[in-house]
């Protein structure tokens, strides 16, 4: 069960990051866990830990109560093969 949890959590960090690098969500905007549910088809725990993954690496910012925004991206950071 481990296992498909890390996998879930890695689609789900993969896509929102692809989508933060191509440009489909830019500096500022609300990235909703709701939709990401949908679009993904999965529950929100990988969704929410993918989120956390992608605010420790600066992507992201969590606001409590609030939800997550997009913070930053630069071209030299990392691209998803």
């Amino acid at each position: 069960m481990d296992d498909r949890k890390t996998r879930l959590e890695e689609k789900a960090y993969e896509y929102i990051l692809q989508r933060i690098i191509d440009g489909t969500y830019a500096v500022g905007d609300f990235v909703n866990q709701r939709d990401l549910t949908e679009e993904l088809h999965m529950s929100r725990t990988p969704i929410k830990a993918a989120l956390s993954r992608l605010s420790g690496e600066g992507y992201i910012r969590v606001f409590p109560y609030s939800g997550a925004f997009v913070s930053h991206y630069h071209n030299e950071t990392k691209e998803i093969e």
